[in-house]
This record gives structure tokens, C-alpha cells and sequence, in this order.
């Protein structure tokens, strides 16, 4: 008998963990460990600036989904409910738009070896705490040197509205590291 695996059941198992599993996990998750780009950032000590919001989030909005609060906190494993090894600081973003919230997370790591670790742990084991009804929907964490930029979108309500636009555009709030890549 051939069994019938529907996509988001499938995109769920690929993030490592059922819907079912975590209802504030979004449901499609794509993680990319850092790349040899961000070499010039990839230790913390060569760009020992702290992060700011206004570096983060300088404008009111990203795409259609306009900036509702912005927190900065030493508290990494707030962000995620677990431990985060190597985090100073963890910015944080939570956005609406016409039927959507979303949030973004900058962690600020010691190194490149401790960002890409989180990445995998994101793909695998856990995920951001929800700031407001986020749930399902897809994300996109990305390490670049010893950051971990985490962008997630989803929609509110029983609305069903295409989810890449809004996420490709709370993923330019990590726009910041060009200019740090650059300063180095």
C-alpha cells in the first residue's frame, strides 16, 4: 500500500518536528549554516560593537508588515526557552501587516562555530518564543559569521495570504551586517 504524504506534513518532518509536536513552531523552516562571505565577522572579537535596535530595525516597517515593538535583552534563552550558548544579546522585532504577524531575532554569538550550532539547533530541536499569535507559517534562519538572523511569518486568523513576499522582506532587517562585513 503506497502512503500519501501531503506537504506540509512532510516540510514539518524536514524542520524536524511535527506540527503536532509544537503548535509555535511555524511549519517550513529553512536554515543555512554561515558562509566564507562573512569571514571578515565570523569571531565576535573582530566586531565586538554590540547590536542596537535602531542598527536592526532603522525603519518602521519591512514590506507590508509596519513595526508594532522592538525589545533588546542579555536574555538569550528567554528568546528560545532554552540555554543559548555563547549569546550576548538577542534583538528582537514583532510586525503586523493586513493578516499577518511576524517577528525577527538577531542573535549576537561569540563565534561562527556557535551561530552555525544554533541553526542547527533551530532546524532540529527548538524555535522562538511566540510575541504574539504567530504560529505555523514559515521561517528562515540564516548565520552569517557569528550572528544568527531568524525571520518568521505567518498568517493571523483563518487568513491564507502567500507567506514569501512578508518573509523575504522581514529578512532585511539583517541588512545591518553588510555594513559591519564592510567595517572589518
Amino acid at each position: 500500500m503506497m502512503r500519501v504524504v501531503t506537504l506540509p506534513v512532510l516540510a514539518a518532518a524536514l524542520a524536524g518536528c511535527s506540527a503536532a509536536d509544537r503548535a509555535d513552531r511555524p511549519g517550513t523552516v529553512r536554515a543555512e549554516i554561515s558562509s566564507a562571505i562573512y569571514a571578515p565577522i565570523a569571531q565576535q572579537k573582530a566586531d565586538a560593537a554590540p547590536l542596537t535596535e535602531q542598527e536592526v530595525f532603522p525603519a518602521p516597517a519591512l514590506g507590508v508588515m509596519k513595526k508594532e515593538s522592538v525589545s533588546l535583552t542579555a536574555n538569550c534563552a528567554a528568546a528560545v526557552g532554552a540555554d543559548v550558548d555563547g549569546c550576548s544579546q538577542v534583538v528582537r522585532g514583532l510586525f503586523r501587516g493586513p493578516e499577518l504577524v511576524g517577528q525577527v531575532a538577531v542573535f549576537n554569538l561569540g563565534d561562527v562555530a556557535q551561530a552555525d550550532a544554533l541553526v542547527h539547533r533551530f532546524r532540529e530541536e527548538l524555535f522562538l518564543t511566540p510575541l504574539a499569535s504567530e504560529r505555523a507559517g514559515t521561517a528562515m534562519v540564516r548565520a552569517m559569521g557569528h550572528f544568527v538572523a531568524v525571520s518568521w511569518v505567518s498568517a493571523e486568523g483563518d487568513a491564507r495570504p502567500d507567506l514569501a513576499e512578508p518573509l523575504a522582506a522581514l529578512d532585511l532587517a539583517s541588512r545591518f551586517v553588510q555594513a559591519r562585513i564592510l567595517a572589518s
